[in-house]
């Protein structure tokens, strides 16, 4: 689908809207339960496998849970680095021990108190992240604050998105400051074509 580039944002915050409504149709036990399957799938990957330090946002009830992914990534010994916000789009990975270390922030989400030391992106191996809509190729609509299109380019590793197969979109439309990812994750397990 081709749209001119003034319509993009427009388009894009139609897009916002339609996924949100899905996902507060879903509602809280159908997005743990695909965050379930999804974390089944990634921590069996070889790319898990691999990474001694991961990255993965903490989920709201509107999102694919994340939480299995932090234990498991807790339980198994690896750097587990969780999102902090701050001002202007600016986000930082903070390497946390326990979940109990994460309270209330910006936006009603769950971060590490400002006092902790964050790893500098290029350090991590692995990342997941969150979008509204996924292409099959990695596009991925998110919030739209931009906080990780702009941290994104800084990471030197794979990075997966979390996406339920409803919000699967064969095209997705782009503007230059949109970052890709590596791989798409559904409850059905990884999409081909990435």
């Amino acid at each position: 689908m081709t749209i001119h580039p003034s319509a993009v944002p427009e388009h894009k915050a139609a897009l916002r809207a339609q996924a949100r409504a899905f996902l507060a149709a879903a509602g809280p036990e159908q997005t743990a339960a695909w965050g379930r399957a999804m974390a089944e799938h990634l921590t069996k990957s070889d790319l898990w496998r691999r990474a001694g330090s991961v990255f993965c946002f903490v989920s709201t009830p509107r999102e694919p849970g994340t939480r299995p992914i932090l234990e498991r990534a807790l339980a198994e010994g690896k750097t587990l680095c969780v999102p902090r916000t701050g001002p202007e789009g600016f986000m930082e990975a903070v390497p946390v021990d326990s979940l109990e270390q994460l309270a209330s922030a910006r936006f009603g989400l769950l971060e590490p108190a400002p006092d902790l030391p964050a790893l500098a992106p290029e350090q991590l191996e692995l990342v997941v992240a969150p979008c509204l809509m996924a292409a099959p190729g990695g596009l991925r609509l998110g919030q739209g604050g931009g906080y990780y299109d702009r941290f994104l380019p800084r990471c030197r590793c794979p990075v997966v998105l979390l996406c339920p197969t409803g919000l699967v979109q064969s095209d997705l439309p782009a503007e230059a400051h949109d970052r890709r990812a590596d791989l798409v994750l559904t409850e059905e397990g990884f999409l081909s074509g990435t």
